[in-house]
């Protein structure tokens, strides 16, 4: 099974916060720098969780 990215529950203050967790990286690359290179994105699932997101 193939899973491109996650989800994941953040808790800040109390009030809860849903990201989904994505991550990429450059498995073909011929420079060695750029082929250890992994990129990670966490973004809001919901309105309430950019929300929470924005307030810090």
């Amino acid at each position: 099974m193939l899973r491109l990215a996650a989800s994941l529950g953040l808790t800040l203050r109390e009030r809860n916060a849903l990201l989904l967790a994505a991550r990429t990286t450059f498995a073909t690359a011929v420079d060695v720098t750029v082929a250890e290179l992994h990129l990670e994105a966490f973004l809001p699932l919901d309105e309430e969780s950019a929300a929470i997101l924005r307030a810090r």
